[in-house]
């Protein structure tokens, strides 16, 4: 099975969850889980995959639109099926930042609750879907990032836990400052720039298993039973906006591959409609191209923490969708 131990936790605690035998996860263990996919992922940018990304960066600034042009496209079929505010539907779609744009929201008036559930939605479908669709299409030849990662040593127990202590501390101080997955993003970027000096190393396998375990239990935490019934309407609009995301997302991802010369499935991970941490393990356990695919949902990121507001103003102004 692929992503065992991303897709293991989720289900087994959206089945606890569903059945009212688990309580909230620990803060403290998502941001450990984020903490430990955070300096995996940055340990494979060396210098030379940072050149490729370079190469790449026009490319991605085109997916990051077309992620918010999927989201006002689907905004107005949110609203219109699931009965919400214009707001509420637009930051309900937006691909990513899933508890910025519930804060976003709240400020915009919007219903915060509808938001959340639509983006636990999309995650839930998304991690489960993506992973199946990468293991079956991927194989050795599509996997050269990971082969080659896979051939660097092991990091050591010092160097780890001195790029994880700083990681941590910046971490905490963007966290401070309201900055989006500041547990992921700011580890990443500490070993992002070990990895850049020459310091060619790997996360040890259990220790990445262990980080995916606890964010696949954050993912499954949210499948209990009042999430279905409280808003029925809401969780059904997101379910089949998703549903819709990954087919555009999957034909887009197929003029990319043809485009930039890309494996299929690599694109296909890095536009998905999928969250940073989520889609960056599939790509690093399954040898996507583990950095590619998070320079694109990391980009994609920032274009829709820093453009959702003013793009539903727009979307509102133009008729697109009624506030």
């Amino acid at each position: 099975m692929p992503l065992p131990w991303l897709l293991g936790p989720m289900f087994g605690i959206a089945f606890l969850s569903f059945a009212g035998m688990t309580k909230r996860q620990p803060a403290s263990a998502r941001r450990l889980g984020q903490l430990v996919i955070g300096l995996t992922l940055g340990l494979y940018f060396t210098n030379a995959v940072i050149s490729e990304i370079s190469r790449l960066a026009g490319w991605m600034v085109l997916a990051a639109l077309f992620c918010l042009a999927l989201s006002a496209l689907f905004a107005r079929f949110l609203q219109q099926f699931s009965n919400v505010t214009g707001y509420t539907a637009l930051y309900a779609s937006a691909i990513g930042a899933a508890g910025d744009m519930a804060i976003q929201a709240q400020r915009m008036g919007a219903d915060g609750a509808a938001v959340a559930t639509s983006h636990a939605v999309r995650v839930m479908i998304v991690v489960t879907v993506i992973p199946f669709v990468a293991d079956f299409y991927s194989d050795a030849a599509l996997r050269p990032l990971a082969s080659l990662a896979n051939q660097f040593p092991v990091i050591g127990w010092p160097e780890l836990g001195t790029i994880g202590v700083i990681g941590a501390g910046l971490a905490w101080v963007l966290n401070r400052w309201r900055l989006p997955n500041p547990w992921l993003l700011a580890p990443m970027l500490v070993a992002a720039l070990y990895a850049a000096t020459g310091n060619e190393t790997r996360m040890p396998d259990f220790v990445v298993a262990g980080g995916s375990a606890l964010i696949g239990w954050s993912v499954g935490q949210y499948m209990t039973r009042d999430f279905f019934t409280s808003a029925p309407k809401v969780v059904a609009g997101a379910a089949l906006m998703t549903i819709g995301m990954l087919l555009l997302s999957f034909l887009f991802a197929y003029a990319l591959s043809e485009l930039i010369g890309i494996p299929l499935i690599t694109a296909i991970v890095s536009t998905s409609p999928g969250g940073i941490a989520e889609m960056a393990i599939t790509a690093k356990v399954l040898g996507l191209g583990a950095p590619l695919v998070t320079a694109f949902h990391f980009l994609r990121l920032i274009s829709v923490i820093l453009l959702t507001k003013a793009l539903g103003q727009k979307l509102i102004a133009l008729g697109w969708l009624k506030e």
